[in-house]
């Protein structure tokens, strides 16, 4: 596979799979963090390519507070 060639704006999932960048995840419930690959989350989730970032999103599962909660997605990174 090679460098990832997407250089334009990462406003969703799908585009953050295609620029090769790496989610912050964090819960709106109890603050608990973690950071995927955008591509691991893509794949492990149906229907997650059209999902907006920096937005609350339901039905993750939390590890922090053992429940389905919203999260909100980010792009790490400065770019």
């Amino acid at each position: 596979m090679g460098q990832p060639r997407y250089r334009g704006p990462v406003d969703t999932v799908q585009q953050a799979v295609w620029a090769g960048r790496v989610l912050s995840i964090t819960c709106q419930r109890c603050g608990h963090s973690t950071s995927r690959w955008a591509w691991t989350l893509y794949n492990a989730h149906q229907h997650t390519g059209e999902l907006a970032l920096d937005a609350p999103v339901p039905g993750f599962w939390c590890k922090g507070c053992r429940a389905k909660v919203a999260v909100v997605l980010r792009a790490e990174g400065p770019w």
